[in-house]
């Protein structure tokens, strides 16, 4: 029974390993058949890896562009640094900048007041004389050496009153006009400023109603005599009888005007054409026409026997 027993055995044993090779064989296979199945999936996907990778080297190209794309930031940088160039351009300006230091110097040497501003439009003729008929659409003007001159009353007239005022009524920012000459190239004003001013000999001042403020502002050149010259503007400053007309921003826009004491001064208003009359003094502003007629653009009128004195 024993021996029975162990052929049993044996022989179990026998059927255990001829069944249990088959079975490793099978396991084995298995995994061999997976190994490669994921090893050549791997491959495939291995393979599309490289088409990525393709697609990445675009990628990389717009890399190197993005890389190219700093070299412009660069590229700022060296023109930050050469922007600091210009700034050391102005540097040198200021150094140059003591150059309006020097102009004082030249300012006194070239004293301000005398260079008159030139006129867009011609100037009227002047006229001055005595009202000796008055008509309906005009006036009978005799002028020196008994000649007479008929002018035009137009729409467009405007006629100024003088009458007599005081220099004392003069103050800082009265508005006045004044005809005047330069004294000399030597002879300069009392009123202290930056740079010299020639002094000018006043033949009339004219106190100029707040009404008509502004009006003629400018310094131009005059017939009064061979050198006069017409300013009209704000005093801007005053030294006994000697004041600054000043009529623009700057320095060189304004003329010191001595009004001696035998100068005449004026209060000058708006007026009306009754005080067109016989024996009344006039100085006018006419333009000639192509018919060789005046038409007056102004007219000064003095009251009560004055003569206008520019």
């Amino acid at each position: 029974m024993f021996r029975g027993l162990c052929d049993y055995l044996v022989i179990a044993s026998v059927i255990v390993l001829a069944l249990g090779t088959p079975a490793r064989a099978q396991d084995t296979p298995p995994e061999r058949r997976d190994t490669p199945a994921q090893g050549a999936a791997p491959a495939p996907v291995a393979t599309p890896a490289p088409a990525q990778g393709a697609a990445p080297a675009p990628v990389a190209t717009p890399a190197p562009a993005q890389g190219a794309a700093p070299a412009p930031v660069a590229t700022p940088a060296p023109a930050q640094e050469t922007a600091p160039a210009p700034v050391a351009t102005p540097a040198p300006a200021p150094d140059a900048a003591p150059a309006p230091d020097a102009a004082p110097a030249a300012k006194s040497r070239q004293p301000i007041g005398g260079a008159p501003r030139a006129r867009a439009q011609k100037e009227p003729d002047h006229i001055r004389g005595l009202i000796t008929r008055v008509e309906s659409s005009a006036i009978v003007v005799q002028v020196a050496e008994g000649k007479t001159v008929r002018l035009g009353l137009s729409d467009g007239l405007t006629i100024f009153s003088l009458t007599k005022a005081s220099y004392a009524e003069v103050d800082f920012g009265t508005y006045v006009g004044a005809v005047s000459e330069k004294l000399g190239d030597d002879i300069y004003s009392p009123i202290v400023r930056d740079s010299l001013s020639w002094l000018h000999k006043g033949f009339e001042l004219r106190i100029i109603d707040e009404q008509l403020r502004g009006i003629a502002v400018g310094h131009t050149k005059w017939d009064l005599t061979r050198n006069s010259v017409m300013t009209h503007g704000w005093v801007d400053d005053q030294e006994g009888r000697v004041i600054s007309i000043k009529y623009g921003p700057t320095e060189e826009e304004e003329t010191d005007v001595e009004v001696r004491r035998d100068s005449p001064v004026h209060k000058m208003s708006l007026g009306d054409k009754s005080l067109l009359k016989p024996g009344a003094r006039v100085f006018a502003g006419a333009q000639k026409g192509p018919d060789g007629n005046y038409a007056a653009v102004f007219i000064f009128v003095g009251k009560d026997g004055m003569v206008p004195s520019m």
